[in-house]
Parts: C-alpha cells; structure tokens; sequence
C-alpha cells in the first residue's frame, strides 16, 4: 500500500512488478524482471513460453541490446560533470547446454539485419567508388569521390586499433558481441605486449580514446 495525499491506494505498476518478480522466481530465476520497462518484459515473458530461454539469460541480453540501441545519444547527468552512459560488459555464465547463446542471438538480431543491409549497400557504394576512380576526371560525376565507410553495430574480432577505426566512423556506438567468453579474454594482447585490460576499463568509463601511428596521417579518434 502507498500513500497519495493521505489517501491511501494500491500503486497499479507496483503491484504489477512485483507480480512478474513472483512469476520470474517460480520458474528458477532471480532476475528483477519487474524493474524493467513493460514492453521488454512481454518480450522476455513471451520468448521464455515460446522459445523455452531462460528469462535472466534473455534479461541480460536485452539490456546489452537496449544499451547498444541507446549508444552515445543519451547519458545520465547524476551531478555536476558526473554523465554515466550506457556502456554495459554483459557476460552470460552457465553450463554448456543452458541455452545460452539463443537469447543473446534472439536478442541482437535486429541489429544483425542492420548490419547486413548496411554491408550491402557498402559493397554497391564500394564498387561505384572504384568505378568513378578509373573514369576520367571529365567523366566522373563527383571529381573527387570518397571512399565509402561501412555503418555496422556489431564487432566480433578486432584489434583494438581496428576498432577504434571502426568506432570512429560509427561514433553512435558499437557492440563487442562474442560467442565465447574465454575467446575474447585469450584475444588479450594477441597481437603485441600491449595493455588491451586497460584499454577496455578506459572504454568502459566512455573516456575518448586516440590512436596515433607511425606512417598513418591522421590520428583517429
């Protein structure tokens, strides 16, 4: 019961959250389903009766999928200078066979089908651009053309300096999505001595991050 200017009521979305927490913890999970928005509840309720995916597996992915969605257009002022992003390391843990990688795949398909439109449409831009490159000047119906950049969400194996070029031309935001959680911790340094831990702490606290280059031109940032 809550009290509203004395009177005292039943709060609709209390009880309603609390009802999904109870339906949540019957099934064996513990996730505070309740606490997140009703539509994503549906979706989560919906895919467990469906699909059979385990609801904290299915939460977790779909705040990886909500903060990706988000990216850099939002931050949340608590004080001052103080912003906090929707920067989220989401690991699922289980035992093979727990049905893990459905949710997350369920959950991030949108963005796949984004992704590959966006790489078609890249291959077509790649090859106009090349096309008008051995044009002659006169020919050409841009005199300079630039060469095309492909817009993505998703990364899967990428030094971080890749990423990084590939952040910078996808300033919205991307996602670092792997399948093994082990794979992405032996991909650490892979490639030299370097300190990729602290590179994804820095990531982590949306901190700007530069990358300068022997040979390369300009600094990406």
């Amino acid at each position: 019961m809550v009290t509203r200017q004395g009177n005292k009521g039943i709060d609709p979305m209390l009880v309603l959250g609390k009802a999904v927490d109870m339906s949540v913890k019957i099934k064996g999970g513990d996730f505070p389903l309740g606490a997140m928005p009703m539509k994503i509840q549906r979706i989560v309720r919906e895919a467990n009766e469906c699909y059979g995916y385990p609801v904290d597996y299915l939460a977790g992915a779909m705040l990886v999928a909500v903060g990706l969605g988000i990216g850099n257009t939002h931050f949340a002022r608590l004080k001052g200078k103080w912003d906090e992003s929707a920067i989220l390391f989401m690991a699922l843990v289980g035992r093979p066979g727990a049905c893990k990688s459905h949710p997350l795949n369920f959950a991030i398909r949108p963005f796949t089908e984004l992704d590959g439109k966006a790489t078609r449409a890249y291959v077509k831009e790649c090859e106009e651009y090349e096309r008008q490159r051995e044009l002659p000047m006169k020919e050409r119906t841009d005199p300079h053309p630039v060469a095309p950049v492909c817009k993505r969400f998703l990364i899967s194996d990428a030094t971080p300096e890749a990423m990084l070029l590939i952040h910078s031309q996808n300033l919205r935001g991307i996602l670092m999505w792997n399948d093994e959680l082990a794979g992405w911790f032996k991909n650490f340094n892979r490639y030299n001595k370097g300190s990729d831990e602290e590179y994804w702490l820095k990531l982590f606290n949306a901190n700007p991050s530069f990358s300068d280059r022997k040979g390369v031109k300009n600094s990406v940032y």
